[in-house]
């Protein structure tokens, strides 16, 4: 298939509940969109995941951009008859991860059947207020992963008192701070799936037995193939949360997966606030994981969306279809 024309959009709708972490206070969710559009008329989409500013990584929706019009101006009019030569063309991407992901998204599905299919739903809060607590009444996930705040304490103890039963797991952000390592050996001994990247520095874990410890995960340093086993070599790591846009697209994502899976480390998908077609792919990931992974039904985080019918909420597993973005929603920015 010849690469006829790319084209890039732009999407950006408010939460329904601002997304508030240790690193920052999120009112909406800007993303990126690639369109590949082939010689036989066929459309492929890809969503960016990065974000506008850098707060989380130095690979801003604007760094995208840039790398991404670079890659179309030496790539439009290319013919690609496998996936291997898609993923030849973004070799030099290897310093962009968020970029090389949304394009590799759009060239999976040039190439492989997309399917329709369920995973469990795991849910994720940013402090338990009155409109979270209710949308976890009304959904029920099977996880719920909350953000580290002062108050994970009391948090916890309003979870294990919910009507329905959910596992728990903490996202701490790297934000336990010296004077709360005690909040840690408290939490060793509640029924936690995990807490991710408590500390900003792994060493700090030597300082505290593992018996005193709930499971670690690690998550934003996660960087890598290479990184994440030599984490897992040197500290007491239990989970190991794989983020696509943070570590190349699906492709890496799978590959990783299977030099895990025969060791006895756990893994979860990570999400990061998505639209319906980046979703979907976290989910087909999922498929994968050890507990419920960070995929949340339509309408969770917005009340539009770029995919209709992107993850219905049936029990406590979400079913995904094969994603059809309505571009009529989209700013064409390139």
């Amino acid at each position: 298939m010849k690469l006829q024309a790319v084209k890039l959009y732009e999407y950006n709708a408010n939460f329904k509940y601002p997304i508030v972490t240790p690193k920052i206070k999120l009112i909406c969710r800007k993303a990126l969109i690639i369109e590949l559009i082939t010689d036989t008329e066929q459309h492929y989409f890809g969503e960016c995941n990065a974000f506008e500013t850098d707060w989380y990584s130095t690979e801003t929706i604007e760094v995208v951009r840039q790398q991404t019009e670079k890659w179309i101006e030496q790539y439009q009019n290319d013919t690609f008859s496998h996936f291997e030569k898609a993923q030849a063309t973004l070799e030099g991407l290897t310093a962009y991860p968020a970029t090389r992901s949304m394009l590799v998204m759009a060239f999976y599905q040039m190439f492989y059947e997309m399917y329709s299919f369920n995973v469990p739903y795991g849910a994720t809060v940013s402090g338990l207020t009155e409109g979270n607590l209710k949308q976890l009444a009304d959904t029920q996930p099977q996880r719920v992963k909350i953000k580290w705040s002062q108050h994970i304490l009391q948090n916890i103890e309003t979870l294990e008192q919910l009507d329905f039963q959910p596992n728990i797991a903490i996202d701490a952000n790297e934000s336990i701070q010296d004077d709360e390592s005690h909040k840690l050996k408290q939490l060793a001994n509640k029924s936690l799936l995990y807490i991710e990247e408590p500390f900003k520095s792994l060493e700090k874990l030597e300082c505290v037995t593992k018996s005193e410890l709930p499971p670690i995960a690690i998550d934003e340093k996660a960087l890598s193939q290479d990184e994440i086993m030599k984490i897992i070599d040197h500290s007491p790591i239990d989970v190991v949360v794989l983020k696509p846009f943070r570590l190349g697209g699906i492709d890496k994502v799978l590959e990783i997966i299977n030099v895990l899976k025969p060791k006895d480390i756990k893994i979860v998908i990570g999400g990061m606030y998505e639209y319906g077609l980046s979703r979907y792919f976290t989910a087909l990931l999922a498929q994968y994981a050890d507990y419920p992974s960070d995929i949340t039904p339509e309408g969770y985080y917005f009340k539009n969306d770029i995919v209709n019918n992107a993850g219905i909420l049936k029990g406590d597993s979400i079913y995904f279809e094969p994603p059809v973005v309505n571009t009529a929603q989209l700013k064409h920015v390139y």
